[in-house]
């Protein structure tokens, strides 16, 4: 059949392996979703709950240790680990907001992958609203790497750590990452744009 005969206009349709995948990662992204929901409703409310055993603050920042025993069988704690219950019940519960609010992006990543892969699993590829993923996982990244740094200077300014300002090489690395995600979410418009253009034209 000559190229010219084909019609413009029509869909493609990924091929089944794309497809499969779409819907085994969804499954996947899911699955970590659960998980990490779990793990951080647990240490929000360990530390909210002021489980002192384990939960609480080191260098600065947020820690949960599982005691060891010493030489004479009592429990020994992490070198430098402050148990939340050193703190005043203001400060546990500002320390268990703060937590969530430092949690948060990575349950937003997951979400949206999950959305994104469901929707390439059911043969979506290039669509507004999987650019529109593509941007909340961006953004959700900036504020992983961003959002460190409101926990410290709160905690400082509570009282609860000597350390005001502290930068680690993971939220630079996830600062890079949203925005070389950011972009491609921008390219992944312009194809939406085009797509849209063509079935105008055609």
């Amino acid at each position: 059949m000559p190229e010219s005969s084909l019609p413009a206009s029509a869909p493609v349709r990924p091929s089944a392996r794309l497809l499969r995948d779409g819907r085994l990662f969804a499954a996947v992204a899911f699955a970590c979703l659960v998980v990490l929901v779990l793990l951080d409703v647990l240490a929000v409310a360990m530390m909210g709950a002021r489980v002192g055993s384990a939960a609480g603050l080191l260098d600065g920042g947020f820690a949960f240790v599982l005691p060891w025993p010493g030489p004479d069988g009592e429990a020994v704690a992490a070198p430098g680990f402050v148990p939340i219950t050193e703190f005043a019940v203001w400060q546990s519960t500002l320390a268990a907001g703060l937590l969530a609010l430092r949690l948060a992006p990575g349950v937003a990543v997951l979400w949206s992958l999950c959305r994104l892969f469901g929707r390439y699993g059911r043969g979506e590829v290039f669509s507004e609203r999987n650019a529109a993923s593509l941007r909340a996982v961006a953004w959700a990244l900036l504020a992983y790497a961003a959002v460190p740094l409101l926990t410290h200077a709160a905690l400082y300014l509570a009282q609860m750590s000597g350390v005001a300002l502290k930068l680690e090489v993971r939220q630079l690395d996830a600062a890079v990452a949203g925005v070389i995600v950011l972009a491609i979410a921008r390219v992944m418009a312009f194809g939406c744009a085009i797509e849209r253009d063509r079935e105008g034209f055609v």
